[in-house]
């Protein structure tokens, strides 16, 4: 049912937890409430330093997170971009299987960073 790849990260995720005072955060459910996942962000001059996640979902779900981080750390935030394909074939799986609600989730996290960050440039 789940990729070797996807199991490993449900039971040992990387980057599991949370930036206490993250520059950005999001908190989200999925549509059906079956899912909860948290995003917080480190920023630095623009460039993402440190990503963790918190979920309480399926092993899909929990995989994808931990991929993310992986993937958005030392990028820059204005040229982050998240390809749902690139990260379902890094984990083995082809099917984007609730991929739209981890990416909506880290871009609420970028969003909450991008207006604290208006709001102290004011």
């Amino acid at each position: 049912m789940y990729s070797n790849v996807v199991l490993n990260l449900f039971n040992n995720p990387k980057n599991a937890g949370r930036i206490s005072k993250p520059d950005g955060i999001a908190d989200l459910f999925n549509s059906d409430k079956t899912a909860h996942i948290e995003f917080s962000l480190r920023i630095d001059a623009g460039m993402i330093i440190e990503c963790k996640f918190r979920a309480q979902a399926n092993p899909y779900i929990v995989a994808i997170c931990s991929t993310m981080t992986e993937m958005v750390q030392n990028k820059m935030v204005e040229m982050l971009f998240l390809d749902p394909y690139t990260i379902m074939s890094t984990l083995g799986d082809e099917q984007p299987i609730d991929i739209n609600f981890c990416i909506d989730c880290m871009k609420l996290a970028v969003q909450d960073y991008k207006e604290k960050l208006e709001k102290k440039n004011k």
